[in-house]
């Protein structure tokens, strides 16, 4: 099998999965050009390329990179699927916020050359520090250092909204946005080079395991009282984002999850390019969803992904591969999201 495996950590039990049960791909398999960020969208991407494999397809995951540029790189068929936040697809189509400078025409021109393959819930907006720190609330990160995300990417944008939306506090301002691409990340946040670490993270997080194994972490509290500002409001029904609810006891060790919290959550999506061939994107649509309660055991995760809405926060309308499988499927498509040009 060639597909390239990413360099950061896995859940325990997924990288176990993917270790041991991924098969051989056939000698002629297809190969597909992959890009992916790093945490949630990466896992779920390497679970779907092993499942691909036994179906002849050999994607070639390219981990760690910024997903704005990403869905780029498909409009251009330079790459052929990729991990994608809903939002800035929004932005694409209107030649708007990172997509400003290509100007309108040849934005929206790229944005009508993707294709949507399904959506999934991606854990949870978290902002975390050392237990020790002398940051105990939303208003003590003025004047701190604050990782936010990738320097050009949706991340970054969506946790300083969080910020302004809790606080009021802008970039630059009120603290200091410490923005590095996604491998930068864990390092940073042991070797102290921000104060507050915010990022999305799935439940349960190798990332938070990984952290946690070195000193105790505190998450900064979300009450019901806060989900009732009118930023917030706004901020979790922007598209992709969502309210959830993060269970005490999610993270084991985490001090601020004792007690049930409202949290806003986090969708992206698998997309491809409308490039790329039909029967390619149907086996890899149909390997990963056939195999889903195995994908369930093995990754806790993504037990919220399923045929039962496989369209959570998908925005793009399907390619006509996987269109096809869920159609076969018996499943319902939105009308919004029927490929264009079929019925």
């Amino acid at each position: 099998m060639s597909f390239q495996f990413p360099r950061k950590l896995f859940a325990g039990a997924a990288l176990g999965a993917l270790l041991t049960a991924g098969a051989i791909a056939p000698a002629a398999a297809q190969s597909v050009k992959v890009e992916t960020a790093g945490g949630c969208p990466q896992v779920i991407t390497v679970i779907s390329a092993k499942y691909a494999s036994r179906s002849g397809i050999n994607m070639q995951v390219n981990d760690g990179k910024t997903l704005t540029k990403s869905m780029m790189l498909a409009g251009q068929g330079r790459i052929d699927v990729t991990s994608a936040v809903p939002a800035p697809y929004n932005f694409m189509k209107a030649g708007a916020a990172m997509y400003k400078s290509l100007g309108k025409e040849k934005s929206s021109a790229l944005a009508a050359n993707l294709r949507g393959m399904w959506g999934y819930s991606c854990g949870v907006f978290l902002a975390m520090v050392w237990d020790e720190s002398p940051v105990r609330t939303w208003e003590d990160l003025k004047g701190k250092k604050v990782f936010t995300g990738p320097p050009s990417g949706a991340a970054a944008q969506d946790m300083e909204q969080f910020i302004q939306a809790m606080t009021g506090y802008k970039p630059n301002v009120d603290y200091t946005a410490v923005r590095l691409n996604w491998p930068g990340a864990q390092p940073g946040m042991r070797d102290g080079q921000f104060d507050v670490y915010m990022r999305p993270m799935t439940i349960p997080s190798a990332l938070v395991e990984e952290l946690q194994s070195i000193r105790t972490l505190r998450i900064l509290p979300v009450t019901p009282e806060d989900m009732k500002k009118p930023g917030m409001q706004k901020f979790v029904t922007k598209a992709g984002n969502l309210l959830t609810t993060l269970k005490a006891g999610a993270y084991p060790g985490l001090k601020g999850n004792d007690k049930d919290m409202p949290m806003p959550g986090l969708g992206l999506m698998q997309i491809a390019g409308k490039h790329v061939p039909d029967d390619v994107i149907y086996k890899i649509t149909a390997s990963f969803f056939d195999n889903i309660e195995e994908i369930h055991k093995n990754n806790p995760a993504f037990r919220s992904v399923s045929l039962k809405d496989p369209f959570a926060t998908l925005n793009v309308p399907l390619h006509p591969g996987a269109y096809k499988y869920f159609k076969e499927k018996g499943v319902k498509v939105p009308a919004n999201l029927v490929p264009p040009g079929q019925s």
